[in-house]
Order: C-alpha cells, then structure tokens, then sequence
C-alpha cells in the first residue's frame, strides 16, 4: 500500500468547518480529508472528531480509504483510559458527551455530543470500529438506539 498520508489533503478551517479543539488537550486539531469526507486529527494525541453524518460517509469510502484510516488511527501508549479521564465536552457544543459503546464489540467505545450528533475518538478506536464491515456495524448500532 502506497504512503497514507499521500492519499490525505490538508484542508483550512472555514465559517462552515471552523477548528476543532482537541477536549482532552486543548489544541487545535488539523482538518484533513481523506476520499473526500472532511475529518479532525489531532497531531498530538491521535485524537479524531467526526461531525454529524461524517462516519456514515466514512462507511461508504472504497476500501484503500478505510486502509488509510486504520494506517493513521493507531492506538497510542500514552492514551488516559476513558474511565480514568472520565467523561469530556464536545468540542463543538461544549455538552458533556455520552459514551457509546459498539452493541457486537463492548471494548469499542468513543464519544457522542446530544446535541450536535459529533463523535470524538481516541487514538485506534475509530481503526478499531473499522477493522469488522464499517457499514454493518454503523447499520446495527442505529438500529438499536
């Protein structure tokens, strides 16, 4: 497989796509878009934010895009366990997030704001959702809200 990051463009934040910042550290999370869905990365942490409806546009990528997500969201050592660190703000509304945990695979779990419907993943857990049928498991876990 050819370079991930050959298959990323930088993208500015714009009125419509500001900066993200990164709820467990403070700082502004880089935008990139990755087969054409707009994503933010933290470049310290690994930290990744989705917006409303961006990981179902991740769920209907081609293939090598899903491989460039799980080459760039690995897990990292240093990551504070989400019970240690507790529950985080969302970067876009300030709400206390809720945890979500993946109904067919209870150690997959990341963030999602009530209010604007965001989700906020350390590092490897968005890699870790897509390693199974990323369409599948997205089907099954609105299914049974």
């Amino acid at each position: 497989m050819p370079d991930p990051w050959s298959q990323i463009a930088r993208v500015e934040p714009s009125g419509d796509d500001p900066v993200v910042i990164n709820p467990l550290n403070g700082e502004a999370m880089a935008k990139l878009d990755i087969g054409g869905v707009k994503i933010d990365r933290c470049e310290s942490t690994g930290a990744i934010w989705l917006d409303r409806g961006e990981l179902g546009q991740l769920a209907l990528l081609k293939p090598n895009y899903k491989a460039v997500i799980r080459a760039i969201d690995v897990q990292r050592d240093d990551d504070v366990p989400r019970m240690s660190r507790g529950r985080i703000r969302s970067p876009r509304t300030g709400a206390l997030m809720l945890i979500v945990q993946d109904p067919d695979d209870p150690a997959v779990e990341f963030d999602v704001c009530p209010e604007c419907g965001g989700c906020f993943f350390d590092s490897g857990e968005l890699a870790e959702l897509t390693v199974y049928s990323f369409r599948e498991r997205l089907r099954v876990m609105l299914s049974r809200r």
